[in-house]
């Protein structure tokens, strides 16, 4: 794409099209490290949308999206969570790290997206993520979670309620988000708990899972199992 891209949807189609016709995936490190951000955003776009089915092929451009991250450009770090879901691995822990970082990202839309991370994250990404945010950032909510929370993945009924009335709002967060993962199931009563919450924020969380936006289409939704 020309330095004075100025984004382009068609263009941006046309190139998301090639991905079934063997386009080079390492052709997309230019435009995920372009200085024009209206380039970095259609990449950004780009390996979102292909992150669900061919997402362990881009691990060869994991570290330029990670970079992402960080951009000053909200709808580019909300993309690149979505693409990091996809193709990483268990040698990205510090990758993963970051995303959950991202929970405390001033912009609600980004911290949305890690919230569906965390209900959508492999079991070992989760693990990863929690650990080596905690590592990065040692004085943050989760090495508190690390160090006081052990189980942290299948939270007890009275361990999710604190973190729920948690005075930080990442462990709140956190915590609404745990309450929806799915385990097969998502439990009706930590649904509950979480539309309870006196922090809107966390609410709307556990609205937007009883309407099916924060859940992978496998799981069974809350008010089957009590």
């Amino acid at each position: 794409m020309a330095s004075g891209f100025e984004g382009n949807s068609k263009l941006t189609f046309a190139l998301q099209s090639e991905f079934h016709k063997g386009f080079p995936l390492e052709n997309l490190r230019p435009l995920l490290t372009s200085d024009n951000l209206h380039t970095q955003a259609a990449a950004a776009f780009l390996t979102a949308e292909a992150s669900s089915r061919i997402g362990y092929k881009m691990n060869c451009v994991v570290a330029e999206i990670a970079d992402l991250l960080d951009s000053q450009v909200s709808g580019i770090r909300f993309d690149a969570i979505e693409a990091l879901l996809g193709c990483t691995t268990p040698a990205d822990g510090a990758i993963l790290g970051r995303v959950m970082l991202r929970l405390d990202d001033e912009h609600a839309g980004v911290r949305w997206r890690v919230v569906q991370f965390i209900c959508l994250a492999e079991r070992w990404q989760l693990k990863l993520a929690v650990e080596n945010a905690a590592a990065l950032r040692p004085d943050s909510a989760f090495k508190t979670l690390v160090n006081a929370y052990g189980h942290y993945f299948m939270p007890s009924s009275k361990d999710l309620r604190q973190l729920l009335e948690h005075a930080d709002p990442v462990l709140r967060r956190f915590a609404a988000a745990v309450a929806i993962r799915p385990r097969e199931v998502i439990v009706e009563r930590f649904v509950a708990m979480a539309e309870q919450s006196d922090d809107a924020e966390i609410r709307k969380i556990a609205a937007d899972c009883r309407q099916g936006y924060l859940r992978p289409t496998y799981a069974i939704g809350p008010s089957i199992v009590k």
